[in-house]
């Protein structure tokens, strides 16, 4: 009886040992992190921002610290806005954005925004500067100024962004689309065009047509008293000849 009691306090003993090993050694390896190439760590200790650590294998104070991963990877963030033109027409455009975080001013991004942002700095600004560029330009003018456009928005972004650490690398306008509305305005005004072009062409015909028949009808007349003339000459000519002496007809 005594040895299995021995026994057994032994065996809780060990058991005990092992599982305070196991747990210091769970605490210890919590203490390190890797960060991935392309990531920046933020550390929060107890919810308070203190520094960023590199890519490798970082250490951290076990439990007290936390860890946000952040890309300093180049990023494409893709929208589609409704915006109006000059003379309030509606335009729907996809405008494509390359950036990428500054890793110097990671710290400061985190304090300001969180992870947040996209929905905090890139979405709104991107609707504001682009409604803003879009809206002094009439929209029959939007297809041949498309780059001209596309680099205001740009530049525009860029200054409203430039202390917040994003860096833009690329900013243009994809792809555009015109309202139903529009687009048949544009097709009936092509139409009563080529109405008009055709109409003006059957008028031009019809003018030359005429002015032909007119040449034609007089060049046959003479023909045809010509004709006339021959037909009833002798063969003899006139003792009188009018117009200073000239044939009243000439034979070609």
């Amino acid at each position: 009886m005594f040895d299995d009691e021995n026994d057994a306090k032994t065996i809780f003993s060990i058991g005990s040992f092992v599982f305070v090993l196991l747990v210091l050694i769970g605490i210890i390896a919590s203490g390190f992190t890797i960060i991935d190439t392309g990531e920046r760590g933020v550390v929060l200790r107890l919810g308070e921002y203190k520094y960023v650590m590199t890519e490798g294998i970082n250490f951290k104070l076990p439990v007290v610290d936390k860890v946000v991963k952040m890309s300093v990877r180049d990023t494409t963030y893709n929208c589609k806005l409704e915006v109006s033109s000059k003379d309030m027409q509606t335009i729907e455009i996809e405008n494509t954005l390359i950036y990428t975080l500054n890793p110097e001013k990671l710290g400061n991004i985190y304090r300001s925004y969180g992870t947040k942002y996209v929905d905090t700095v890139i979405k709104p600004t991107m609707a504001e500067v682009t409604n803003s560029v879009v809206a002094a330009y009439p929209i029959e003018t939007f297809v041949e100024r498309r780059a001209e456009i596309s680099q205001k928005i740009s530049d525009e972004f860029v200054r409203k962004t430039q202390d917040s650490g994003i860096v833009v690398k690329s900013l243009l306008i994809t792809n555009h689309d015109f309202s139903n509305e529009y687009n048949k305005a544009i097709e009936a005004k092509k139409v009563a065009e080529q109405g008009a072009l055709k109409a003006k062409y059957d008028l031009e015909k019809t003018r030359l047509d005429a002015e032909a028949q007119t040449l034609k009808q007089k060049s046959l007349n003479q023909m045809v008293l010509q004709e006339k003339f021959i037909d009833k000459w002798d063969g003899k000519l006139p003792m009188y000849m009018g117009n200073a002496g000239q044939m009243p007809f000439i034979l070609k």
